[in-house]
């Protein structure tokens, strides 16, 4: 397996973490006080905007040349420690 092989398959199973983390925020969402589930929802819809730019990152990876790979792993980079830090923030921020 090449190294973009790899690095393709290990952003999928964090991406799949993340979106996992993402729906049991989102079944939280009933559980938030009644003024504060607009801030909450807008919070998750960012969310999933920064889960779909890694999913499509994570495609243009698979879909670059062994050539071009490594500036789509760059950016994708950048994509992937965006969402990790939304992600987190979100978890602390409404820890029950």
């Amino acid at each position: 397996m090449s190294t973009k092989d790899e690095y393709v398959a290990s952003m999928k199973r964090q991406l799949d973490v993340w979106s996992a983390e993402i729906d049991a925020l989102e079944a939280k969402a009933h559980e938030v006080r009644e003024d504060a589930k607009e801030k909450y929802a807008e919070q998750l819809s960012a969310l999933r905007v920064k889960r779909d730019e890694g999913e499509k990152k994570l495609e243009e990876m698979k879909a670059a040349s062994e050539s071009a790979w490594e500036q789509v792993k760059v950016e994708a980079d950048k994509a992937w420690a965006a969402l990790k830090d939304s992600v987190q923030t979100f978890q602390s921020h409404y820890k029950a």
